[in-house]
């Protein structure tokens, strides 16, 4: 599943700078030479990066094809990488007549990030650029993301997700609790009445649990803009199927405490199977519906 979805922000990504792969060009091509940025010292460095906001990495190639500079990035820089053979990287690269070159998508060995690398050719130096090609989108308004409200819905959702994932932990430990209470503490033996509560407890708790995990899995740890709508009804079919589980139980237990009372109240444990009964079938047809609009969209 996670597999799935980083494919699909990548695929997605892949195709909206295959489709603007000139105005991406032309756009660093034009910061690049109005702005001077050659890597040649400290302030040139900082006014690199704050020209472009999308930029992960920068460093200075020189005539062998060796990296004569640090690795610099936003707040930090890797002198380790001074003395490297970047030749091979070179072996199929051909310039432009603005003396640059801009590679194809690929996923940055440091960020981890949808990236691509723009070459610019100095005499006999290369300065080479790894730009964050999220963010280089967003820049340019070629796509509808924006990294500071997406970072409050993931703090929203993370708040909500745990705090759901700690009431379930708690149901479940108390419904264990009850069980061994039972077991342990009651001088009447097993009531039945108390292991069907224990029951539900952990039931429910496993329900909320499963809500909380996707809701942190979606929406916190592996948001993307690649992500389908369609998430948002496979956690509200999972939620439903376990609630509606839960109330199966529930039922059960009815009709067991009715069955050792009084029978003229098996009526209530009717209406009670009757209504998840209905349940299950809005259930079933509520897959039936997410599945066709699914497959139209």
């Amino acid at each position: 599943m996670l597999n799935s979805i980083k494919g699909n922000i990548m695929k997605e990504i892949i195709e909206l700078f295959k489709k603007h792969r000139d105005t991406i060009e032309n756009y660093l091509v034009t910061i690049i030479e109005n702005n001077s940025l050659e890597c040649s010292d400290k302030n040139n460095i900082k006014a690199s990066f704050l020209r472009l906001e999308s930029l992960q990495t920068i460093y200075l190639i020189g005539e062998n094809f060796k990296q004569i500079s640090p690795s610099f990035y936003p707040h930090d820089k890797d002198e380790t990488r001074i003395g490297i053979n970047k030749k091979r990287y070179f072996s199929n690269v051909i310039f432009n007549e603005k003396n640059t070159y801009i590679t194809n998508p690929y996923l940055h060995h440091k960020t981890g990030k949808s990236s691509i690398t723009i070459v610019k050719k100095f005499d006999d130096k290369y300065v080479v650029f790894d730009v964050d090609l999220l963010g280089m989108l967003e820049e340019l308004r070629l796509i509808e993301h924006n990294t500071k409200f997406d970072k409050l819905n993931r703090f929203v959702y993370s708040l909500g997700g745990y705090s759901l994932a700690l009431v379930s932990v708690f149901l479940i430990i108390y419904g264990i609790y009850i069980f061994l209470t039972v077991f342990f503490l009651s001088d009447s033996g097993f009531v039945l009445d108390e292991i069907f509560k224990s029951i539900v407890s952990i039931t429910l708790g496993l329900a909320i649990y499963d809500l909380a995990k996707t809701i942190i899995a979606h929406e916190v740890l592996f948001k993307g803009i690649g992500v389908e709508d369609t998430n948002q009804y496979k956690i509200l079919g999972k939620f439903l199927s376990s609630i509606i589980i839960a109330l199966s139980i529930e039922s059960l237990m009815v009709v067991f405490k009715i069955a050792l009372g009084d029978y003229t109240e098996l009526g209530y444990a009717f209406f009670l199977i009757l209504g998840v009964t209905i349940m299950i079938i809005g259930l079933g047809m509520f897959h039936n519906f997410t599945r066709v609009v699914c497959s139209k969209e």
